[in-house]
């Protein structure tokens, strides 16, 4: 993570997902050393543009002031934490496991989640699957589908 003028000031730690509407709503940056580290979030209209670096439309007196917290936890609720999300068991709508949630595709422009990728159980022949937001019936502990087991294997190729 880079400010306004190109120095570096920090290192992504974490996203926070809002999955209902299948978007991220903002990014938690750590920085110092592990013993002394601290986080500040930004949102999406503080992010001046994403490639190598994510960039903040920051100068240093601004992130300073954002510095508020020496726990992630107290920025985003574990729930909503990207890292939390990845390996939640996915269920067909007859409750079969599928797999789990390898990755998440996010599109910077919009914050948007295009799709969910889903590394399939011994039951699918370990294939990989991308799910859309049209896919998904219910998100809570676990990813529930709209389809029943038998018709997982249409998801091959999306």
């Amino acid at each position: 993570m880079i400010n306004n003028k190109a120095v570096e000031v920090g290192k992504v730690a974490e996203i926070s997902i809002v999955l209902k509407k299948c978007l991220f709503d903002r990014v938690v940056i750590s920085t110092g050393s592990t013993l002394s580290k601290k986080y500040f979030e930004v949102t999406e209209s503080e992010i001046s543009s994403i490639g190598d670096y994510m960039q903040v439309d920051l100068d240093d007196a601004e992130i300073e002031e954002k510095l508020t917290s020496d726990k992630m936890d107290n920025l985003i609720k574990p729930e909503f934490q990207y890292k939390k999300f990845l390996s939640k068991i996915v269920l067909s709508e007859d409750a079969m496991e599928v797999g789990k949630i390898e990755d998440v595709m996010i599109e910077p422009e919009g914050c948007l989640i295009n799709q969910l990728i889903v590394t399939a159980g011994p039951a699918f022949r370990k294939k990989r699957f991308m799910l859309s937001k049209d896919d998904l019936k219910h998100i809570g502990d676990y990813v529930i589908l709209k389809l029943p087991s038998t018709k997982i294997g249409e998801l091959e190729g999306k």
